[in-house]
């Protein structure tokens, strides 16, 4: 039996980002979610070397967002040190996924609100990402990981002792940004 995978990209907080495969036991299941399982799944638990960590596959460090620095066939990434990361999908979820959450939304009163997070600085460098959530914010952030819509990311450096703001490029306007990587964020209405 073939296991479905699903391409993703994360972002660490030493500034590499990986791209690879990451195995899912469902493909109606929302990257967000398999990783704010309290159980990771792992297609093969025994190759698990460390308990806070995913596993990806056919793996490209990247420099850059497109520079290739190296590939491998495995990468155990702990999940602590991810900032945020971003998957192929261009939306959340599919039609049945959509229509549950309209339905949701219609009974609790839920309305989008838009966030901007400044991360911790870094090595030189930390990120301001803005985008649209639903729901409360303060549930959300006992998740390990928020999803945010219409996401824009932006990479702010310091090299020569200059200020420098570099716009990240996202495949999709989605990502899933780390709570335990938010130094400080601002909410507004949508």
């Amino acid at each position: 039996m073939s296991i479905p995978q699903r391409e993703i990209s994360v972002v660490t907080t030493m500034g590499r980002t990986y791209s690879g495969m990451i195995d899912i036991p469902n493909e109606n299941l929302r990257t967000t979610d398999l990783l704010n399982s309290a159980n990771l799944f792992w297609r093969d638990p025994n190759e698990k070397c460390l308990n806070d960590a995913i596993l990806l596959y056919d793996v490209k460090l990247l420099l850059d967002e497109s520079a290739i620095y190296k590939k491998f066939d495995k990468v155990q990434i702990r999940i602590p040190e991810i900032i945020f990361f971003f998957d192929e999908f261009e939306t959340l979820g599919n039609s049945i996924e959509k229509d549950r959450a309209h339905s949701i939304k219609e009974k609790t009163g839920e309305k989008s609100q838009v966030v901007n997070i400044i991360t911790p600085i870094i090595a030189n460098s930390f990120y301001d990402i803005s985008g649209t959530f639903y729901g409360h914010f303060k549930k959300k952030t006992n998740d390990k990981f928020i999803p945010l819509i219409n996401a824009t990311v932006a990479e702010i450096h310091k090299t020569s002792g200059k200020w420098q703001k570099k716009g990240v490029t996202l495949p999709c306007k989605f990502l899933g940004i780390s709570s335990g990587q938010i130094e400080s964020l601002s909410i507004g209405s949508d």
